[in-house]
């Protein structure tokens, strides 16, 4: 196993970048909180899943920014994601849940869980914070499939960032003329060093959120509500803010969606334990793998959640930590609340372990979720 024998390894990506694999979780925090290694792909032949020509470009956001650039942008879009934020949002957001399950009860089993709820439900949540019409949440939804997959051709994801990056100008250009109560329009009501927000930034920033504010939360319900099933014990937390809050990270620990790591690259040379990476070099962190590192924590292949907590690192580490991570706790704890409150014996029209997941994808999940109740 690489996390006991070779935690930090060569590696070659399928574009023939080669690099370094970090697995282990104390090495995956050291390199991510140290500023010598870049999040900038610019001017750089990065590793990819891809083979063949360079991708249409998204435009630059926080995920291609280091400090202290990225400080200041990411400044300006926290101040709307803020832990206190996202729980001044609980009741919009058990509304909207509760508005898919009564879709869900009216349309009678069995139903979709993903389609029916674990999508729409974030999808909804970040049009409205956004200031983005709600009647295009299934537009965002296809798009981000075909850009998560690594099944689509490159035309194909070409396609879809063209379609999405014109859209959200048309969107930014309408917010700059006629700002609302919104996190795009007070992005372009703002000024960074003295100036005003340039429209390209705005962008860049609403298609990240966008992107990865719908199906990552959306993938996350999905496998919990896969996992939880038919476990009463696990069920009984969530009747408490308590014990629902440590449930989801535990259900976080376990499914890490992002499972083909996080990548950086060093700028100059650094040694990260006991291994010298030299400047140049990329290296991509498992998140998925360190989230099970038996050296930390106790029950590291179960959901358990007694045992002492650790943080995880599904939201990633240091500086580049995701911004909408209060957002997405509290969208998880309303959703799983509210639909185990309602169908406590919710069970899934055929075995758990005959479910398709999502290993094609960037992002992890199922790709369907057949219940009944």
């Amino acid at each position: 196993m690489l996390r006991a024998e070779a935690p930090i390894s060569r590696f070659i990506w399928p574009n023939g970048v080669e690099g370094w694999l970090v697995t282990r979780y104390e090495h995956i925090r050291t390199l991510l909180a140290d500023n010598r290694f870049s999040i900038d792909r610019a001017g750089n032949r990065p590793p990819s899943l891809a083979i063949g020509r360079k991708p249409v470009m998204m435009p630059r956001s926080l995920v291609a920014m280091d400090p202290p650039e990225h400080t200041k942008w990411r400044r300006l879009i926290l101040r709307d994601l803020t832990p206190g934020k996202a729980r001044a949002l609980e009741p919009r957001i058990e509304q909207i849940t509760r508005e898919y399950l009564a879709r869900m009860r009216e349309q009678g089993p069995p139903v979709d869980l993903l389609s029916a709820l674990a999508f729409p439900v974030p999808s909804r949540i970040i049009c409205e914070l956004l200031g983005v019409p709600v009647d295009d949440h299934e537009f965002f939804q296809r798009q981000t499939h075909i850009r998560s997959s690594v099944a689509s051709t490159p035309d194909e994801v070409d396609e879809a960032t063209i379609a999405l990056t014109e859209y959200l100008r048309h969107i930014v250009a309408e917010k700059l003329r006629r700002p609302g109560d919104d996190l795009l329009s007070r992005m372009g009501q703002s000024t960074v060093d003295g100036e005003p927000v340039d429209p390209e930034y705005m962008v860049g920033m609403g298609m990240l959120l966008l992107l990865a504010g719908h199906e990552t939360t959306a993938s996350t319900i999905g496998i919990g509500v896969a996992h939880l099933m038919g476990d009463d014990a696990l069920i009984g937390r969530l009747r408490t803010t308590a014990g629902a809050e440590r449930l989801v990270e535990e259900l976080l620990r376990m499914h890490s969606i992002i499972q083909y790591g996080v990548v950086r690259r060093a700028t100059e040379d650094v040694e990260v334990g006991g291994v010298r990476i030299a400047a140049g070099e990329w290296v991509t962190c498992l998140l998925a793998s360190g989230n099970r590192d038996e050296s930390i924590y106790q029950c590291p292949h179960r959901m358990d959640t007694e045992q002492p907590r650790v943080p995880h690192l599904t939201f990633g580490y240091g500086v580049h930590q995701c911004v909408g991570m209060s957002l997405a706790r509290v969208e998880l704890k309303v959703v799983l609340r509210e639909l185990f409150g309602q169908w406590p014996d919710l069970r899934p029209v055929r075995p758990v372990d005959e479910l398709r997941y999502r290993d094609d994808m960037f992002v992890y999940g199922l790709y369907e979720l057949p219940v009944r109740w």
